[in-house]
Formats: C-alpha cells, structure tokens, sequence
C-alpha cells in the first residue's frame, strides 16, 4: 500500500525539519503545505523538496487556516493515481510518526476498516502530559461531538492524526470542510456522513516545544456554531434511522439519544 501524507505549517521553523525527518522515511509521498508563514518555514520546506525531488510536494499559499491548508495538500495528492490512503499530520512534532506504520498495517490487513485515527485519550502518558485546559476542552468536545455526529466511542474527535483510504477522500464534499480550526469536527461528519468504519490506535503526543496558536476566546464561538450547523445537516439528511439520535438530543433526552447513538453508529473499533 502507497501513502502519502498532508503536512500542514503555518511559522513552524523551529520543529518542521525534525518532523519531516520522522515522517519521510515512513511515507512515498509528503505534502507539506505552507500556510502563509512569516518565518523560515517555507524555505525550509522548498529545501527539503529539493533534497528528496519526487517524494516531497511544497504548496505556498496565503494564511487560510488549518483547514484551508489541508484541503490544498489533499487536493493535490488526489490529483496523483499512485496513492492508495492519504493522511493528515501536524508539522509542530507532537504527533509521534512511529504511528504511520501501524495505519498503514490495519487499512491492509483489514478491509473493513475505512480510516484509522489516533486517539490521545487511549494514550495514558498523552493524557498526563496534555494541558489541563486542552484536556478538559477535548473531553467535553469530544463526549458532544459522539452525539452530533452519532460515532458511538470515537473517544479524541478533535485529534486530526489520522490515515484513511484514498477512495473515502474521492467521495468526501470537500467544500464542506471548515477552512480554520473546525477541520476535525467538519472532516469528521462528512466521514460520518459517508458511515466510515473507524480504527482506533492509542496516540502517543508530546506537549514539549510545541505551542498551540488556537486563540479559544475567539475560537470556542466558532466551533459552537459549527458543532450547531453539523447537528442541523445530520437532523435534515439521510434516514430516519440517521436522524433519531440527534433528535433525541434536541429533545432533551440525552438517556435517549445516547441508546440511539449507541444502536445506530458505524463501528468505531479499538485496535
């Protein structure tokens, strides 16, 4: 199986050459997209595409956001024919690329498994080492968003570390992913849409040198409004097998709505 990974950055000169160096050797393709950086991080890129020609894409864009620069590096590695499942990994070196391997095993040797998606809360040692805020903020999304979107032990919606196979991102309405720090909670319900059956690997992450440029008191209205839109979509399409559990949670039967979830979600499987 040939993968290719999408690398988002965005002024990340200090940590994107040791992560390019961990995720090269584990990939056939990198994408690594530069978000309208103001520092070195695009130099850094174009010389590392130079040193490894054929094996490393640079896009240069302006700032969009996380989301924006994503879907750019997806858009571009689903142009290609010789890719089997893309992925998607931060340039800041907090998720540990030794994982890569173990996505790419369980989408060969399982069938049924259409994405396989790291999971921080499964990580007892990414958990002590995760900011008590982002901790309790994951926690809280994560538990609602498994209503919303109706994936019944999808337990770290939020963590974007993930591979899947490349016909799910063919299919995927890509115009329907949020272009800022709502990627995951779009990407997510578009695969939810798609019913995607999910593997689950424990994430190893490192909160080191890393530092998150999530501005919260400008971002927690965003993503409130998008969790919002993402209930509205689930209530107005497909069966209504599809819709009962996010009627139950409008209703206020959250005992309800959670047997619904539990009944009714694609599998979400521990590996």
């Amino acid at each position: 199986m040939r993968i290719g990974y999408v690398m988002p950055a965005y002024n990340e000169e200090e940590l994107l050459g040791v992560t390019i160096d961990g995720c090269l050797p584990l990939v056939d393709r990198l994408c690594i997209v530069d978000d309208g950086s103001r520092d070195a991080t695009g130099r850094i890129a174009d010389e590392y595409a130079r040193r490894h020609a054929g094996r490393i894409d640079v896009i240069h864009q302006a700032n969009t956001g996380i989301g924006g620069a994503v879907l750019a590096g997806l858009r571009l590695l689903l142009q290609r024919d010789d890719l089997d499942a893309l992925g998607i990994i931060a340039s800041d070196n907090q998720c540990d690329p030794s994982l890569i391997p173990a996505f790419r095993q369980v989408l060969e040797t399982r069938a049924d498994i259409d994405v396989v998606k790291g999971s921080r809360m499964l990580h007892p040692e990414s958990l002590a080492q995760m900011p008590r805020f982002r901790y309790w903020g994951n926690r809280g999304v994560s538990a609602l968003m498994q209503l919303i979107l109706g994936y019944h032990h999808m337990s770290d919606v939020l963590h974007g570390y993930l591979l899947a196979r490349v016909g799910v991102f063919r299919a995927m309405r890509l115009d329907a992913i949020a272009a800022g720090y709502d990627l995951e909670n779009t990407m997510m319900a578009e695969f939810r849409r798609m019913r995607c059956h999910f593997g689950l690997l424990p994430s190893p992450s490192r909160y080191q040198r890393e530092r998150s440029k999530i501005v919260y008191r400008k971002q927690i209205p965003k993503t409130l409004r998008k969790m919002s839109d993402i209930l509205r979509t689930r209530l107005s399409e497909g069966p209504w097998s599809e819709r009962l559990a996010p009627l139950l949670l409008v209703s206020g039967n959250l005992p309800a709505a959670w047997l619904a979830l539990v009944l009714t979600s694609p599998p979400v499987e521990r590996l």
